[in-house]
């Protein structure tokens, strides 16, 4: 193609470009969607972190619920070393399944690694709540309160119904240290027996 013959080819039609991208933002979500998609997935982050930290805090009481799994021959067998059973410490800690010893240990053995154990529940809880205490809410919060404003009523100007826009509509409460540890708790301190 000649110089003068690529000057007559038209060039971008500004109109046309306009009409695209008017047209692709037609099919993007629309702000309520997309709001609330935001806020989940931001959530959904903190939540991974969490785990994922925790999970990390925890290898210690893993050691000592494997040592108390070798001292005993099973779930109820603690009488001499705890006041109570310790069997929730499994599912809260998120540890392997015990498996537990054909005889058990001798008392002052297992007092030993009770004693350990409940010092390592201890630590981890100190360490994990004051890991919980440094994560920074107010960006969330400040998300969780703009969707909770404003995901009605953009809502709303999609549907065009104020009833049918809030259908189904649950607030979402703000963050704070105590919801994140109900969702990722601390552990309960084990009591040793006789004292």
């Amino acid at each position: 193609m000649s110089e003068l013959e690529a000057a007559d080819e038209p060039g971008p039609n500004l109109a046309t470009d306009r009409d695209v991208r008017e047209l692709m933002g037609m099919f993007d979500a629309p702000a309520f969607a997309r709001r609330g998609q935001d806020m989940e997935y931001a959530l959904s982050g903190l939540h991974n972190r969490c785990r994922l930290q925790r999970a990390g805090m925890l290898d210690m009481v893993h050691v000592r619920l494997r040592q108390w799994s070798r001292a005993a021959v099973g779930p109820d067998d603690g009488n001499d070393a705890f006041r109570a059973s310790i069997d929730v410490l499994w599912t809260l800690s998120q540890a392997e399944p015990p498996q537990w010893a054909a005889s058990p240990a001798p008392t002052r053995q297992r007092r030993t690694i009770a004693r350990d154990l409940v010092a390592s529940v201890e630590r981890f809880n100190d360490r994990w709540l004051r890991q919980v205490a440094k994560h920074d809410l107010q960006p969330l919060n400040a998300m969780i309160e703009q969707y909770n404003v404003y995901y009605v009523i953009e809502k709303e100007c999609v549907m065009s119904s104020a009833r049918l826009a809030s259908r189904f509509f649950e607030p979402v409460a703000p963050l704070s240290i105590a919801s994140i540890l109900a969702d990722h708790p601390l552990l309960p301190v084990p009591e040793l027996a006789g004292g």
